[in-house]
């Protein structure tokens, strides 16, 4: 009997060894998922920040497009100025040469009846 209970004391010494190494294991690994959770949580923060990064500088497209149209639109409107008034500067013109021409044949004429 004494062999019996030795033998028993043996095996559940044997039992708690294993026990205590697979709590060593489950310990580990929960330790493990800690870390892993902990990176999660960086990673998430990160990817909050690139995303809020992200819509600030699509904001800052947005404005710069509609800044961008607003000048094209300005510039547009000032070559149809220009182009009109190029117009009347050579309507002007015209008129002007008109002017010195009859001016001249009257001056020319004047000097032929004096």
């Amino acid at each position: 009997m004494a062999e019996d209970s030795g033998a028993i004391l043996r095996h559940i010494s044997s039992l708690k060894d294993m026990l205590d190494k697979v709590n060593e294991e489950i310990e580990q690994n929960i330790q493990k998922r800690r870390e892993i959770e902990s990176e999660i949580v960086k990673h998430s923060e990160t990817e909050k920040e690139y995303l809020m990064k992200e819509s600030e500088l699509m904001k800052g497209v947005s404005i710069a497009e509609f800044e961008f149209n607003g000048i094209i639109q300005v510039a547009a409107a000032e070559t149809d100025s220009l182009k009109v008034m190029e117009g009347n500067l050579e309507f002007q013109k015209a008129t002007l040469n008109g002017l010195r021409k009859r001016f001249s044949n009257k001056m020319y004429g004047l000097h032929l009846v004096h």
